[in-house]
């Protein structure tokens, strides 16, 4: 297990290497800190950032009765696993290695449940600022609205498909055994992923805020744009690594927010929120099987 967390490591610091190395620094003129305690406060969103990730995951495991170390140490390990996965949908990987085989399926179906609530506040506050942007008479509304509904739809009543007659395929019947165990935490994954999407917003703008720029609400719609935009591009790691840099660059064009300082905001908050969490979970997490 020290190999993998020597290879997060050697991961966090490769995708760093290939985010600086994505900046035009010759031609990245008026690139000052003009509000420093914008820069401080988008670095101490991380603490509520993760938190509320920590807290679906500790309503994950309330059925399971294990105790808080556990817990916290299979959640760090969470953190790395989904660091190195696409989109960070593999934090379930990290987290199983802690549980006994039975808890397999539980582990697995609540942790993608948990990721799905997290899109559900991107696509509405998304689609406000599609709306706020483009008005609704485009095939990008048409297309974000349909995704929306579908994803609301499979998160509320997607467990409704499987059967209520026991099933003789083992993966069914293993989905139907835990189907009572999970339908009470739908809510709280949703009211916790909403908290955690304002979070990772207000630290996206604070970062245009320390860079001078002062028009929060046309901030904060745009960021949610470039959020909306990312949320289903594939990407190797959980970071979108060139994705959301291109991404902000297209929302942001044709305004007053420079290149330069579109491009180093989308470095820093992916250098708080992904690469500063992984690197600490090389160092926290201790990979040891529950017996």
């Amino acid at each position: 297990m020290t190999f993998v967390k020597l290879l997060v490591f050697v991961a966090v610091l490769w995708s760093l290497y290939v985010q600086l190395t994505r900046v035009d620094w010759e031609h990245a003129t008026g690139l000052e800190i003009r509000h420093w305690w914008a820069l401080v406060l988008a670095f101490l969103l991380l603490v509520p950032n993760l938190w509320m990730e920590f807290l679906k995951w500790k309503q994950v495991t309330k059925p399971l009765n294990v105790e808080l170390k556990l817990i916290k140490n299979a959640f760090w390990a969470g953190v790395a696993s989904g660091f190195m996965s696409p989109n960070g949908w593999g934090n379930f990987l990290g987290r199983l290695i802690f549980f006994q085989k039975r808890e397999i399926i539980y582990i697995i179906f609540t942790t993608a449940l948990a990721n799905l609530s997290q899109l559900i506040p991107t696509l509405l506050f998304g689609l406000f600022a599609v709306l706020f942007t483009y008005g609704n008479s485009n095939s990008l509304w048409i297309a974000a609205s349909s995704g929306a509904l579908v994803i609301l739809a499979v998160y509320f009543y997607g467990d409704y498909l499987l059967p209520k007659k026991r099933s003789s395929v083992t993966f069914i019947k293993r989905l139907q055994s835990i189907r009572g165990r999970y339908q009470n935490l739908k809510w709280p994954f949703l009211a916790l992923s909403s908290i955690r999407f304002f979070v990772f917003s207000l630290q996206y703008v604070l970062l245009f805020v320390a860079f001078g720029y002062e028009d929060f609400s046309f901030l904060l719609v745009r960021v949610w744009l470039v959020y909306l935009f990312t949320s289903f591009v594939p990407s190797l790691w959980s970071g979108k690594v060139l994705i959301r840099e291109t991404a902000a660059l297209f929302v942001f064009a044709g305004t007053a927010v420079s290149a330069p300082d579109v491009l180093v905001s989308s470095i820093i908050i992916y250098l708080i929120n992904i690469a500063l969490p992984a690197f600490m979970s090389s160092f926290i997490w201790l990979p040891k099987r529950k017996k």
